[in-house]
């Protein structure tokens, strides 16, 4: 165990750094003082797609590429599945993508990406005329509880964490799934205070009623 912290250290030391950051970035008291310095408007249309698009480079294209080509030789499979396992597996794997498209779905992808929102900015800025109101912003303004949300509070991380776990059964694999299981925890949990404060009462009896990570397969309604 201790020669795996020591061979993945960058990837331990990186994946760390990346969920303070991505963590910290997306509290409220965080966007509050970057308003202090770039003003409101700015933090409003724009931050929340320069937040995504930061999150996604530093996941997928430094953590994620640095992780698998700097151990090359641990990309090979430890062991192989039985046919049956294998068509689990699959199911499982579709399965996750299911899940987090369908959160997409709901969370709205392009207000999730934050393009409505900058796409509003451009918009004032420009002096055009809107007539639609500002959308209610998803886990800001509206708290969603149906559809995937009956069944998990954070359908993305666990369709993240279903799509790692169904993948080939090599060391670079489970190395990066304990990474993520880490963050998935760490992070839930401070994402959890967030809503918490944003939603009170709300989110307390969502949060009785449906867990964090596994799915439940009698959900109560929804109040």
């Amino acid at each position: 165990m201790f020669q795996l912290v020591a061979d993945y250290w960058v990837s331990f030391a990186t994946f760390a750094l990346f969920g303070v950051l991505h963590s910290v970035a997306a509290q409220d008291g965080f966007k509050h003082w970057l308003s202090r310095r770039l003003g409101h408007f700015f933090v409003a249309r724009f931050w929340r797609l320069i937040y995504c698009v930061a999150s996604y480079v530093a996941l997928y294209e430094v953590i994620s590429v640095y992780h698998w080509d700097h151990h090359p030789d641990a990309n090979l499979w430890l062991f192989d599945y039985p046919e049956w396992l294998w068509r689990v597996l699959l199911i499982v794997h579709l399965g996750s993508i299911l899940m987090v498209y369908a959160a997409f779905l709901q969370s709205d992808y392009l207000e999730f990406w934050g393009l409505k929102q900058a796409w509003r900015g451009i918009v004032s800025l420009c002096g055009w005329r809107v007539a639609a109101a500002p959308p209610a912003l998803f886990g800001s303004d509206r708290l969603e509880v149906l559809g995937v949300y009956r069944y998990t509070r954070h359908p993305m991380l666990v369709g993240g964490f279903l799509f790692l776990l169904s993948g080939g059964p090599s060391q670079n694999n489970l190395m990066f799934l304990l990474l993520y299981s880490l963050y998935m925890v760490i992070g839930g949990y401070y994402e959890e205070r967030r809503l918490v404060r944003v939603f009170g009462d709300q989110y307390r009896r969502y949060r009785r009623r449906v867990s964090a990570f596994i799915s439940l397969p009698y959900p109560r309604p929804a109040d």
